[in-house]
């Protein structure tokens, strides 16, 4: 059984009966979204790897009677932002931001230039100056900023599933998807380097 071409609910179903393999296949195609959205809201990696995790052990244990009332991508995504405020509302504290967004290599992700083999070295080193800028930008938005930003931009969710997971109505998001893009924009100039 191909499992890999598989829309996810289907893979709950077979998950539901106990097939291992079918829940492995849900935890790969949406662990990457489930760290960056973690990840954005608690800013520590060692904490966005917790949430992940509790996410994926949450959904193990609720697969057999749950019930969706939206995609199963969303449902792991509200899990994963509700566990992450959890995190943060016990833990007040914060020693040190961490902060990696990463593709699904594990390398950091956020598309500036070609990175085609046909590109200068020069222009490789400036395009690696320009991802941390933007990523090091990213970390200064206030935390509601950050999540709209990774979820559209990054995980590249609707502005529907958005607004549905933030129970915000789409005109409200986009306008705070905005503002937020604007901020970033601004942060981003006053470093200079562009």
């Amino acid at each position: 059984m191909k499992y890999e071409n598989m829309k996810l609910e289907d893979l709950l179903l077979l998950a539901k009966k106990g097939d291992g393999r079918a829940f492995e296949q849900i935890v790969l195609q949406t662990e990457r979204a489930v760290y960056n959205l973690a990840l954005s809201i608690v800013k520590k990696k060692e904490d966005a790897e917790d949430v992940t995790q509790e996410t994926y052990l949450r959904l193990w244990r609720a697969a057999s009677e749950l019930k969706l009332e939206s995609s199963l991508k969303l449902y792991i995504l509200r899990t994963a932002r509700n566990l992450a405020l959890d995190l943060i509302r016990k833990n007040s504290k914060r020693d040190e931001i961490d902060t990696v967004i990463l593709d699904a290599e594990g390398e950091f992700e956020i598309d500036i230039a070609d990175d085609s083999p046909d590109s200068r070295p020069d222009e490789s080193y400036l395009r690696k100056i320009e991802k941390e800028v933007v990523r090091q930008s990213i970390e200064e938005l206030p935390s509601a900023a950050r999540e709209i930003i990774v979820l559209r931009d990054i995980e590249g969710l609707s502005y529907t599933e958005i607004a549905e997971m933030l129970g915000l109505a789409e005109g409200t998001l986009k306008s705070k998807l905005f503002r937020a893009r604007e901020r970033l924009r601004k942060i981003i100039l006053s470093k200079n380097i562009f």
